[in-house]
């Protein structure tokens, strides 16, 4: 199927879409996704849990069309829209609220905790304020689902979630009856990878429909290169934590400088390991040849991916369970044709086919990373090879267009619900709006 020729339906699926954060930087597989699924004739009301902190954004950003609510996350920041939102809901689902309200004061009483109240605000306030929504979407199974999750008791919308590697794999999270919930009930759970949908699958025991939709690129804003960086230049990209490994690719730098092999490498994000590891740098002796440069944009990003020689990712499991799952920007340095290097976990079979299209080594195994980068460096037929394989799988697995359009045919195919007409003319809504921050 040629999805750059796909005819779409006349008329436009309305989503609900549940983020944490929007928008957020690192999750620009997300974005991705509301900018394709608007290019499909989608229509979207995007409802933000929290307002955006990261000092810089994506210049797409501002391509977003649809509005974009954010939802107090206190009660004391907006009580007044918070109690115009509990009488919305107590009006039309008086039997519902009632009870979700009593359990949530209850907590408050009994444990001191106010998270449940204010859950319920937010899905008040996102029940009073939607526009003709007839399906809720949300990213993560954690926070977003669980709003989704209340909306659907109190009121019957349905929705779907779509999960990623956190929620799913930090600290075990399936021994939480409230996950097995948030999934049953949904109408349908999408996994980014066939082995996130597997893990699942054997966790639910058959109690939610399970569907695999990988993460997309626009093929068209990453395109091959046409020529080699003259300068042998290593890259990395991710927020610092560690799950991604970085303190690994500074070791392997090291080994490359003791074996006198010339390179540079960047290492673009920020995160909470960011102190660490410029401690790491200096304590290694790499502050010469290693360069930190801080989170940037998508646009300035591809000028980095441009200049580099070869592209690592030396990605392991965290202690708390946390992972990566077919990160994003490897399949940004394929798209553009660069050679890549990352770790053999669970997965990545679905990317990368070690000596094909990538390289690939055991997380941890610093002395194995370090010789890939050193034969990468040296073989320029092998760069050339892998990368050229690399854009081919890209290509194939992983076009946003073809992608998304799985996920709007899942929203398409589910028997319409009864749509819950807005009760609050748009007018008196805007002041929490934001044509997504343009």
């Amino acid at each position: 199927m040629n999805s750059r020729s796909a005819d779409f339906k006349p008329t436009p699926v309305r989503i609900g879409y549940i983020l944490k954060m929007f928008p957020r930087l690192s999750e620009t597989f997300i974005l991705n996704e509301v900018l394709e699924l608007e290019r499909q004739n989608a229509e979207l009301q995007i409802f933000s849990l929290k307002r955006p902190a990261d000092a810089v954004a994506h210049a797409q950003t501002a391509a977003v069309r649809s509005p974009v609510i954010y939802l107090p996350e206190k009660i004391s920041q907006a009580p007044l829209r918070i109690l115009l939102a509990q009488v919305h809901v107590w009006r039309r689902h008086r039997r519902e609220w009632r009870h979700m309200f009593r359990n949530a004061l209850r907590r408050v009483r009994s444990h001191d905790d106010s998270s449940s109240l204010e859950a319920l605000s937010q899905a008040c306030c996102l029940i009073r304020e939607m526009r003709g929504v007839r399906h809720l979407h949300a990213h993560y199974a954690n926070v977003p689902a669980r709003i989704a999750l209340i909306i659907h008791r109190l009121t019957g919308l349905p929705y779907s979630i779509t999960t990623h590697a956190k929620d799913i794999f930090q600290n075990d999270p399936f021994v939480s009856l409230k996950l097995h919930e948030r999934m049953s009930r949904a109408r349908f759970v999408i996994a980014n990878s066939r082995y996130s949908a597997e893990h699942i699958r054997s966790r639910v025991d058959g109690r939610a429909q399970i569907h695999t939709v990988y993460n997309g690129l626009d093929l068209e804003a990453f395109v091959p290169r046409a020529d080699e960086p003259v300068e042998p230049m290593i890259l990395s990209v991710g927020r610092l934590v560690e799950k991604k490994g970085f303190p690994d690719l500074v070791a392997a730098c090291q080994i490359l400088k003791q074996r006198h092999i010339r390179f540079t490498c960047e290492v673009i994000g920020t995160g909470v390991l960011s102190g660490a590891l410029k401690e790491e740098i200096r304590s290694r002796g790499v502050a010469n040849c290693v360069r930190m440069i801080g989170p940037l944009p998508q646009e300035t990003l591809r000028t980095h991916y441009h200049r580099a020689s070869i592209f690592v990712l030396p990605c392991r499991p965290a202690g708390d369970g946390d992972r990566d799952i077919l990160p994003n920007v490897v399949k940004e340095a394929m798209a553009i044709g660069i050679p890549v290097v990352t770790t053999h976990l669970e997965g990545m079979d679905e990317l990368i086919e070690n000596g094909v299209s990538g390289l690939l080594v055991a997380p941890g195994d610093v002395p194995g990373l370090a010789t890939c980068m050193e034969t990468l460096l040296g073989d320029p037929q092998l760069r050339h090879r892998l990368a050229a394989q690399g854009r081919k799988v890209v290509e194939q697995r992983f076009d946003r267009r073809a992608n998304v359009l799985q996920l709007r045919n899942l929203f398409e195919q589910e028997p319409a619900p009864t749509v819950i007409p807005a009760a609050v003319p748009p007018d008196s809504v805007t002041t929490h709006e934001a044509p997504c921050l343009r």
